[in-house]
């Protein structure tokens, strides 16, 4: 534990207001955990067409801080690129630098849309690189960085984010899908190695959430009455709804705390029943 006998979570990807990476720092908060809640930019990344919102007093990880102190818990903020090794590991180093260990990570950082989607034909290198950068290789970095201090703790939990899209084939989304697949494939493997080290390794696969991905995604699919389009398209969902961020952080909250300690390996669908139905 800390100087202060609570655990120590690090949660990349929590720039933005209505994202998962924000709804799990303030439910871990909650639950007692102290949170260290980063993004490349203190202000998150823009998902390339989701510029239909409301105006808002967010600004970014100061605000997400400020909210968190202000319910009774404990957090701070830090930058960094998890695609790149050096700042990967300095993120992890400057949580164990400030409280001694570090008992949870959530690996939430997620490549904006940008120009990957497509025909396979079509997609740039470029395109490809940057999503598999953030969202693989910065899943492994970022683990590689924390175990050495998980291990010599003796506990650790690791989540990391993956999506329905790794499990199942969606049209035009080839980089993003196999991104996602390698998430899947990796926490896998490091679940395997670390278990009998007392290091849980899992991740989620979400759905259709109401973040600015979905409103990216809408607007990609030509809708330009969001709302609507948003409505519509839960109607393919058994649910008929898409999912909040809350629901999602719900169950990483599970994935971190101590009765998950024989849940180990899993890639977890949260989907509104989408995935059984194949409504993806």
């Amino acid at each position: 534990m800390s100087t202060t006998g609570k655990r120590v979570a690090l949660i990349t990807g929590c720039g933005k207001e209505n994202g998962i990476g924000a709804a799990t720092a303030q439910r871990l908060a909650r639950d007692g955990v102290i949170v260290a809640v980063a993004d490349i930019a203190a202000a998150g990344v823009e998902n390339d067409l989701a510029t239909d919102r409301a105006p808002s007093a967010w600004q970014g990880l100061d605000t997400l801080v400020a909210r968190i102190e202000a319910a009774g818990g404990e957090a701070f903020s830090l930058t960094g690129d998890v695609s790149q090794e050096a700042s990967a590991k300095s993120l992890v180093d400057r949580v164990v630098a400030k409280y001694g260990r570090l008992d949870i990570l959530v690996n939430n950082a997620g490549a904006p849309h940008g120009k990957d989607r497509g025909p396979i034909e079509d997609v740039p290198v470029e395109g490809w690189d940057a999503v598999m950068n953030i969202n693989a290789k910065g899943v492994f970095l970022m683990t590689k960085a924390a175990v050495p201090h998980m291990k010599r703790q003796g506990w650790g939990r690791i989540v990391s984010m993956a999506s329905v899209a790794g499990m199942v084939a969606l049209p035009e989304r080839a980089a993003y899908s196999a991104s996602k697949a390698a998430v899947i494939g990796l926490t896998r493997s490091v679940a395997h190695d670390l278990a009998p080290l007392g290091i849980t390794v899992n991740c989620v696969c979400p759905g259709s959430i109401a973040t600015d991905r979905a409103i990216s995604s809408t607007l990609r699919a030509g809708w330009s009455d969001v709302q609507a389009g948003l409505a519509e398209r839960a109607q393919f969902l058994p649910a008929k709804r898409h999912g909040a961020p809350e629901e999602i952080a719900a169950l990483i909250a599970y994935l971190a705390s101590e009765d998950a300690g024989y849940t180990t390996g899993q890639a977890i669908a949260v989907d509104g029943g989408g995935l059984p139905a194949s409504a993806f």
